[in-house]
């Protein structure tokens, strides 16, 4: 793979049309410092901003996904919210960039995502998770309030029930209850997160880039919309990927029982 930024906490190499984007300070469990949240944006930013680039990769190095925050530095913040505050900032920034990007986003969940670790862990269309993988939120049992889009995230992918006992109780999950919960897509062998998000982004990198960018964005749009304000989109999105290359391209190989070399474009 070609490395295409240099970042500290995290490494974000490309191969073709794949990015990934890993976690990448094993020693400390991978918790959300400064630098990582930095690091997160750009790396992100990076992505969203190549149009070679036509599925992404979220994960994790070593053997936990993320810890959650670096409350060793928050700690050292004494009174002064504000330098929380940035960090938070940038945070939330890579997380609205990896949720409505124009393309599929694959995460590969290894270890335990705590705290922040869990909403980091929900900006994919599809989340594949270890077997042996452990979800906390742990926020309260610090005596801090959710971030990371917990709220917001979590309500609309589980329901408000389950997340205030997330939030309350502080209950941990395991990985097949985190997909019984719809926290995650399906659980895959102890060890392959990575490599299994990386295998299905590539088949998402050859599939119809435009048609998938509509989807992610009708998706989200959808708990805002009434019924005939969402089909109003859908028209539209469709009209405009059907008249497209991969739209043509699609419907050709399609009624001549052929597979499609889309292009990812529209």
């Amino acid at each position: 793979m070609e490395i295409q930024l240099e970042l500290s906490h995290v490494d974000y190499q490309c191969d073709g049309p794949v990015a990934v984007i890993c976690l990448n300070q094993p020693e400390s469990g991978n918790t959300l410092s400064r630098q990582m949240a930095l690091d997160l944006f750009a790396a992100a930013d990076h992505v969203q901003n190549n149009d070679e680039i036509r599925a992404v990769v979220f994960s994790a190095h070593g053997p936990m996904f993320s810890f959650g925050g670096d409350l060793k530095e928050f700690k050292a913040f004494g009174n002064n919210p504000e330098q929380l505050l940035s960090i938070a900032d940038q945070w939330h920034k890579a997380q609205q960039i990896l949720l409505t990007m124009p393309k599929p986003v694959v995460v590969g969940v290894n270890g335990i995502a705590a705290g922040g670790g869990v909403p980091m862990t929900l900006v994919g269309d599809i989340v594949l998770v270890d077997e042996k993988a452990r979800y906390r939120l742990a926020y309260t049992a610090a005596g801090l309030s959710p971030d990371g889009g917990s709220t917001w995230l979590l309500p609309r992918l589980i329901g408000l029930r389950r997340t205030q006992e997330l939030i309350f109780e502080n209950r941990e999950l395991s990985a097949a209850e985190a997909v019984d919960w719809g926290l995650a897509t399906r659980t895959v062998p102890e060890g392959t997160a990575l490599e299994s998000a990386i295998v299905l982004a590539q088949t998402f990198a050859k599939g119809p880039t435009q048609a998938f960018a509509s989807a992610r964005r009708m998706l989200h749009a959808s708990f805002g919309n009434d019924f005939m304000t969402q089909t109003d989109i859908e028209t539209r999105e469709i009209g405009a990927n059907m008249t497209g290359t991969d739209g043509q391209e699609g419907l050709d190989a399609f009624i001549n029982k052929r597979p499609p070399a889309f292009t990812g474009r529209r």
